[in-house]
């Protein structure tokens, strides 16, 4: 009879051992991130007034920099914004080699410009599947710009992630918001409509991404019908409100409400509730061409947060 009680004790504590795992497993703990690294095309346009700005903080002086900081945020999944192909090469260098690069131009082949849209994610932890790039324009599914948007195109990047340890899976979208006032207000609404039409498995969803939106602008208004903003629903935050520091490094800029136009937005389905444990706004400078400075002209944007 004693070996017998020994026997159920002993089978009792591996019941539990194993329970406990399972519990674990229910819940995803992730830390999704949006930067918008600032070509090196774009870093001479906006600074060729100021060559003594441009000697520290050009793509060539600030890559290592942006890598680095890429490397210390160690976000599972982080969107990047304004890769070009040269910034695209450099990164893929200079990063992490935990992490994957998934990078697409939005540009037609021919054109000057050879900009994309990219998320690097650890590629040891997670899948990406039926990726996809639709734009923001009347014409989503073909390469096209929209309404007032007459010089870039701006499109939004979506797939499937599957964490692959645990089978849990969320629709994953990164994107670059036009500049224009009337595309900008259309890519909120194609951005709800893209989830709705594309999101199949009706899995939770993740946005990120330089949206060139403000809190109250249309963009952002349409979004709120359908996702939530991490920012405000977040359980804990960083004081720090804008995202954009610009060509000048404007300390004032992270104090301003209309200069958070980067932006991590989630929705909860019946496939997975998404919980933002975290909001965070980088500020570290780091040296680029020997001084101190934000490696780009907009901070990283990165949320904590859990899908149960």
């Amino acid at each position: 009879m004693k070996k017998l009680m020994l026997l159920i004790a002993a089978l009792m504590a591996i019941v539990t051992v194993d329970a406990k795992p399972k519990q674990e497993a229910s819940e995803l703990n992730l830390r999704i991130g949006s930067y918008n690294v600032w070509s090196h095309s774009a870093r001479k346009w906006a600074l060729r007034k100021a060559p003594t700005i441009y000697e520290t903080r050009n793509w060539d002086a600030s890559k290592k920099s942006v890598a680095k900081l890429i490397n210390k945020l160690d976000c599972d999944l982080i969107g990047m914004q304004e890769m070009t192909s040269v910034c695209r090469d450099d990164l893929k260098k200079l990063v992490s080699k935990k992490y994957e690069l998934w990078w697409v131009n939005t540009y037609p082949e021919g054109h000057k410009s050879v900009v994309g849209n990219a998320v690097f994610f650890k590629k040891k932890a997670f899948e990406l599947s039926e990726q996809a790039i639709y734009y923001f324009s009347p014409t989503p599914e073909v390469m096209s710009k929209g309404w007032d948007c007459k010089r870039h195109y701006r499109a939004a990047l979506t797939a499937v992630v599957t964490h692959k340890k645990s089978g849990k899976k969320f629709f994953f979208i990164a994107t670059h918001g036009p500049l224009k006032k009337e595309a900008n207000g259309h890519a909120g609404r194609l951005l709800v409509e893209f989830d709705k039409k594309y999101n199949k498995e009706g899995l939770p969803t993740i946005v990120v991404g330089d949206m060139n939106a403000r809190p109250g602008q249309t963009f952002h208004n349409y979004m709120l019908k359908h996702f939530e903003d991490s920012f405000l629903v977040a359980k804990e935050k960083c004081e720090t409100i804008g995202t954009f520091n610009g060509s000048g490094e404007r300390e004032k800029n992270f104090t301003l409400p209309n200069r958070r136009i980067d932006h991590i937005y989630v929705r909860s389905t019946d496939k997975g509730k998404v919980t933002v444990n975290r909001y965070e706004v980088n500020r570290d400078k780091l040296k680029c061409g020997g001084v101190k400075h934000y490696p780009s002209d907009h901070n990283p944007v990165y949320v904590d947060l859990t899908i149960q």
